[in-house]
């Protein structure tokens, strides 16, 4: 079953820790949205525990996991997020669905660098 999250508000965001790329429904508190996290440090610690990778998240932190990803496709002006066994069992669908209201040069970014970060760890195909 795939979910479908029509994306009013984007965002893209950087520091010397983590990368956040984020979609939500709309510019208030919604309930609805999907974040991707990517950690740019980490210690011996995280990686022992798993959180050394892409972090998923969809409506609630109930609805997340690290290494959930399997791949993340530009397909037109929507974005299909594939969700490996782990990622569908966690999240509670088998691929999210994002259709951005305004396709925006932030999103490129968001997907020019969740590329860079992947290692091997997910597909990022940028059409």
């Amino acid at each position: 079953m795939s979910r479908e999250l029509v994306a009013n508000k984007v965002s893209f965001e950087e520091d010397d820790a983590t990368a956040v790329f984020a979609f939500c429904a709309d510019d208030g508190q919604s309930s609805e949205y999907l974040m991707l996290q990517y950690p740019l440090q980490t210690d011996e610690q995280d990686r022992r525990l798993g959180l050394d990778g892409l972090y998923i998240e969809r409506d609630d932190q109930a609805f997340g996991c690290y290494r959930g990803v399997k791949s993340i496709r530009r397909i037109g002006d929507r974005i299909e997020i594939d969700l490996n066994a782990e990622g569908k069992r966690r999240l509670k669908v088998e691929r999210m669905v994002i259709v951005p209201v305004h396709w925006s040069s932030t999103i490129d970014q968001g997907l020019d660098r969740l590329a860079a970060l992947s290692d091997g760890e997910y597909d990022v195909q940028v059409q």
